[in-house]
């Protein structure tokens, strides 16, 4: 009778060990916290969903994240960059839909920036293949899908010039501000760095098209 008392006492303790372990794993601040920033511009909401990490002491450019290597823009999963409608970024348009953002920092000269739609990049292998379902009817011709057309239209890789200032950002962020009813400049800003590119979001052409489905 001991014995089993003993066993359960044993099995009670363990178990109210495992759960405060996950308590404390669930409620542990992360380094590196997820965050996001959205914003209606025109007829287009752009949002960019993130990781922030922290300085935390260390120098950023050009030691934790390497001059001249791709880089995630963030930290933990991939930053992403969506759009509600068709954008111009950089003189290329980019359809609707979420995009994975890297960056490239470099030392002296410009960085580069690199979007690259999701819906691309989580394709299987598999489904590259002619005929296959879900790519848009532009890209259609023969009854064949332009595979090369398609893959440079759904990535868009562009120059940014970087400012620097001389205050540090102790955590990664990121902002959307709109000039105006058409054009935002999406912003990243971490240790002395300030990297933005604009958005264009066509808001005429929208109008135009949807003038044309009332005709």
């Amino acid at each position: 009778m001991m014995k089993n008392f003993s066993i359960l006492a044993l099995f009670i303790a363990s178990s109210f060990s495992m759960s405060a372990q996950r308590a404390t794993q669930y409620l542990s601040p992360v380094p590196s916290p997820q965050s996001f920033v959205s914003q209606n511009v025109g007829m287009t909401k752009i949002t960019v969903s993130y990781s922030s990490p922290g300085m935390k002491g260390r120098k950023i450019f050009g030691e934790l994240v390497p001059y001249g290597k791709e880089w995630r823009a963030g930290a933990n999963s991939p930053t992403m960059l969506s759009f509600s409608t068709d954008v111009s970024v950089a003189g290329k348009t980019l359809r609707a839909g979420k995009y994975v953002v890297r960056m490239i920092p470099n030392k002296e000269g410009n960085w580069i920036v690199k979007l690259n739609l999701t819906n691309l990049e989580d394709r299987p292998p598999r489904l590259w293949k002619e005929g296959a379902v879900g790519f848009p009817y532009d890209y259609y011709k023969d009854g064949k899908v332009d595979m090369k057309k398609y893959k440079e239209d759904m990535s868009h890789s562009f120059e940014v010039e970087p400012f620097s200032w001389e205050a540090g950002i102790e955590r990664l962020f990121y902002r959307i501000d709109p000039n105006d009813n058409k054009v935002a400049i999406v912003s990243m800003l971490w240790e002395n760095m300030i990297i933005r590119f604009e958005v264009d979001t066509m808001t005429d052409e929208h109008l135009e098209r949807f003038a044309k489905t009332l005709e």
